[in-house]
């Protein structure tokens, strides 16, 4: 089993929102049904880090009947459809998440991002042969790119004011970086009908516990954070 910082990274975005909670409830910015709210979001984020795992540990995710399902393209949005459909079915949950992000300051949304600098870490895997090369090349460098610009731009909003409307499209830009790319990559990696990149280490990396944990848990949560403060600016500044 290889080390792998996906678990330490998921802690930390649980222990941020954790932290954002007890804030802004202890402010009465929060009701205590829209805490208990996002508590149930992060509880069901939980159970999926931990069924994925159990998946993963079992050998399930490396059967041909799973990889035949084309897992690159579906698997990384369970966190997605879980957090949409909670925002779509609970009006108290989306106006938990709606208070939390108005009332906290937008430093703050941009420095839990800088903990994507972990992606540095897949660099140092593809070069001792442990990561694919394609997928860190594709999505790792970017992603350790927009890690490093929170750094900076955390830094510049402390000493002047920078457009709403520049850190909404930059979150989205978050996203993108993402979503253009990974599933893609992931996916023509992976053993089954659109299997392309048939390199040594292939995808099949990336679903073996702890990785499983980072395109399956973390690296989605902070997509999600990056659509909740975008949702917030391009709302409001629009």
């Amino acid at each position: 089993m290889n080390f792998s910082s996906a678990p330490f990274l998921f802690l930390l975005q649980a222990a941020f929102w954790l932290w954002l909670i007890r804030s802004t409830y202890a402010r009465q910015q929060l009701t205590k049904s829209q805490a208990l709210s996002i508590m149930f979001w992060l509880f069901m984020l939980i159970a999926w880090g931990f069924v994925t795992s159990v998946l993963s540990i079992n050998g399930t995710y490396n059967s041909s009947e799973f990889l035949n399902l084309l897992p690159g393209f579906w698997l990384p949005l369970v966190p997605i459809v879980i957090t949409s459909g909670l925002y779509a079915s609970c009006s108290t949950f989306k106006d938990a998440l709606t208070h939390i992000v108005a009332k906290t300051p937008l430093q703050t949304f941009i420095l839990i991002q800088t903990l994507r600098i972990a992606a540095a870490g897949s660099l140092y895997k593809a070069s001792q042969g442990l990561m694919p090369v394609d997928f860190v090349l594709l999505v790792g460098i970017p992603d350790l790119l927009y890690a490093i610009s929170a750094l900076v731009i955390a830094n510049t909003i402390r000493l002047k004011s920078i457009s709403p409307l520049f850190l909404g499209y930059r979150n989205l830009i978050g996203i993108a970086i993402i979503v253009a790319t990974a599933p893609l990559v992931m996916q023509l990696g992976l053993p089954g009908p659109l299997y392309i990149i048939e390199k040594i280490p292939d995808s099949q990396v990336l679903l073996k516990f702890p990785m499983i944990l980072a395109p399956t848990l973390v690296v989605l949560f902070f997509i999600i954070i990056n659509a909740i403060a975008a949702n917030h600016l391009l709302r409001n500044r629009l």
